[in-house]
């Protein structure tokens, strides 16, 4: 994949990410935050508009493995891949329809306050909250880190400088989270975005034009590319047959749906609008927005494997991560838009670092530390520089795992662990502080044991540990069972609460501290 770039154009892809860097470290410093922790999480002014916002969010969901990964699988696996991006879409739609309005109406400046304001609270949830975010922060930054790292090092022809690229990035990226806070990071969400969405849209456009806006005749060429014929067309082909293939079938759209409903960026987005009925104009323009690059993502993916499906399946799994560029090299010889789309990927998993950085540092800061007492600006700060710091030298250790596996985590912590507590909160009076933690944890231990049990563990060519077996079922997409278990882990804590059971439960609007388990 060394052969991607010719010369010219690497040079031109490391002048346009230098400008870029540069250029958002100035807006950063100049729209940032000032040394207050409340400016850091939410804005002073609340400057950004709702569309601002909007854009800013479908950012947030927007990460490097939905560019890379998510193509990759569209390329590969066909319906499957498709599947993942219906899911995220329907996750979208709820937040936008039960989340982003009550959400922005009851939290000040994190989640955690939403559960303080509903009454199901207290110092050990809030704790237990900031802990839940940062597992779900962490895989995904580190997905990020070093799908870049590889692009980096592949563009400069130099393999053996992957670790070095990943450091220096992450570096880069927390110095932006850290100095830019949640206004900065909105610039430069926007900024990405601008770039990103119309060179994924000419790629598609330039597909289809290939075809002759044929669609059926791209599917036909993309099914005989792929290596699989029919079976491209129909399920199955990522999540496998049988029950097990329906399962994670059926657990792909549900936790992928719960944990776009729920990503801590985005949360933190949400919160920052200028009100209530802002977030939900904001909501609008994230889905527009989504509609429109999973629309031009789909067609890439499709197209990739019509005019490239040969030289991916040559190249392995690790194919995906460069597969958006082995299309950009089918499409135009010359390089300027493999060069235009390196430059995507560069600006999707350094905004996403940003902002993901963002997000669990304040959580750390806030939520975590702040439990005790330390809510000072320098918290979230210096726990976004600590996060961003520990992300990279994890990226170098586990930069030859398969992306996936990680990827998958930080989705079934996210779907089972954080959304339903979300919902519980707002719309279940009868939510205790026990329900809140018994959801939050439970799901958490229960998603990790699923993924660890499963062949993305071990047991599989393509496993964390290939030459072992310790798996006992074939499920990798757990979401049909751990969302439904931690419902009823919420439900069940709630219900056996001594304070509930005592009439103390609490309704909207009580903000009492109830900490006790």
């Amino acid at each position: 994949m060394t052969a991607l770039l010719d010369p010219s154009s690497r040079s031109l892809v490391f002048a346009v990410f230098s400008v870029f860097v540069v250029v958002c470290l100035m807006l950063c410093v100049v729209t940032g935050a000032d040394e207050d922790d409340r400016a850091l999480v939410r804005s002073d002014s609340r400057r950004l508009r709702s569309w601002q916002q909007g854009v800013a969010m479908g950012g947030d969901t927007t990460t490097v493995a939905t560019v890379t990964v998510l193509v990759g699988m569209v390329a590969t696996f066909g319906f499957d891949g498709l599947g993942v991006m219906l899911g995220s879409l329907v996750g979208v739609m709820l937040f936008l329809v039960l989340v982003a309005e009550p959400l922005r109406r009851h939290a000040s400046l994190t989640g955690a306050d939403l559960l303080d304001a509903r009454g199901s609270g207290g110092p050990a949830v809030r704790v237990s909250w900031g802990l839940v975010t940062l597992v779900v922060c962490f895989p995904l930054l580190v997905v990020q880190l070093v799908v870049v790292g590889n692009v980096a090092a592949a563009l400069l022809g130099q393999p053996g400088m992957r670790g070095g690229c990943i450091v220096v990035i992450g570096c880069v990226m927390t110095a932006l989270a850290v100095s830019g806070g949640i206004r900065g990071t909105g610039v430069v969400m926007i900024a990405k975005s601008a770039i990103a969405l119309p060179v994924l849209v000419l790629a598609a456009v330039l597909v289809l034009d290939r075809f002759g806006g044929d669609v059926g005749r791209l599917l036909d060429a993309a099914a005989h590319g792929s290596g699989m014929g029919e079976a491209y067309l129909r399920p199955g082909g990522y999540t496998g047959d049988g029950w097990e293939g329906a399962v994670n079938r059926i657990g792909q759209t549900v936790g992928m749906s719960m944990a776009t409903l729920a990503m801590p960026a985005v949360l933190m987005r949400a919160i920052s609008t200028k009100s209530p009925r802002g977030a939900r104009s904001g909501g609008r323009w994230m889905l527009g927005e989504l509609v429109l690059l999973y629309g031009a993502l789909a067609v890439v993916g499709v197209g990739a494997a019509a005019l490239a499906g040969e030289a991916l399946r040559e190249a392995g799994p690790a194919a995906q991560v460069f597969t958006p560029l082995v299309l950009g090299r089918a499409l135009d010889s010359g390089g300027l838009l493999v060069a235009a789309l390196a430059c995507v990927l560069f600006l999707t998993a350094l905004a996403a670092v940003v902002d993901v950085t963002l997000a669990a540092g304040i959580a750390l800061g806030r939520d975590v530390l702040g439990a005790y007492g330390t809510t000072d600006g320098a918290a979230s700060r210096w726990s976004a520089a600590l996060t961003g710091a520990v992300c990279s030298v994890v990226a170098v250790v586990v930069a030859d795992w398969n992306l996936v596996v990680v990827s998958t985590l930080w989705l079934a912590v996210c779907g089972a662990a954080l959304a339903p507590v979300l919902l519980y909160a707002l719309y279940w009076p009868g939510f205790t502080a026990r329900g809140a933690l018994w959801c939050l944890w439970g799901a958490t231990a229960l998603s990790i044991v699923a993924l660890a049990l499963s062949p993305y563990v071990s047991g599989a060519p393509g496993s964390i540990f290939p030459e072992r077996d310790f798996r006992i079922w074939d499920v990798t997409i757990p979401g049909l069972v751990t969302v439904p278990a931690a419902f009823l882990l919420g439900w069940l804590g709630s219900v056996t609460d001594p304070r509930r059971a005592a009439g103390g439960a609490a309704g909207p609007g009580r903000r009492e501290a109830l900490d006790t388990v």
